[in-house]
């Protein structure tokens, strides 16, 4: 590695990282969600799990895993909370008694249904501040640097 330039190493600004403007656009995104859900105990997680398994039917842990990109024990704590709330319902599988299935409730298929209104509300109240052509650039560039490398 070369020695660091030490006018470059003066002149950081943690707070213009892209990984700490990333992060603090997320917690945007997430309070603007927060705002108006009607189970005020719902986290961001928790409703994408809600609604991929709306969208994808009934599925293993490991699948909604990978469909969410969470890692497997955060998956684990989040079913467990849906599980508790009576949104989804898990079972064994017809062709493997090893293997649990996770599915939607009918209350959890009406409680995703009804808040899918309120996160597409969030992701325009967070892009609103930008200019229409640039809200299609950004999300171009962030699915970009979400699959460069895969």
């Amino acid at each position: 590695m070369d020695k660091p330039d030490p006018a470059v190493i003066d002149a950081y600004d943690p707070a213009m990282h892209p990984a700490q403007l990333v992060r603090r656009v997320h917690q945007k995104a997430v309070q603007l969600f927060a705002q108006s859900v009607q189970l005020r105990n719902l986290s961001v997680p928790q409703f994408v799990a809600l609604v991929t398994l709306r969208k994808h039917g009934p599925m293993m842990l490991s699948q909604l895993s990978r469909l969410t990109s969470m890692d497997p024990a955060t998956t684990t704590v989040v079913v467990r909370k849906l599980v508790k709330d009576g949104l989804i319902a898990k079972t064994t599988s017809e062709t493997d008694q090893r293997v649990s299935v996770i599915c939607l409730t009918d209350s959890g298929e009406r409680y995703a249904y009804a808040h899918i209104p309120v996160s597409i509300c969030a992701g325009e109240s967070l892009l609103a501040p930008l200019a229409e052509d640039e809200r299609g650039q950004f999300l171009t560039l962030l699915r970009k640097i979400l699959t460069a490398n895969d």
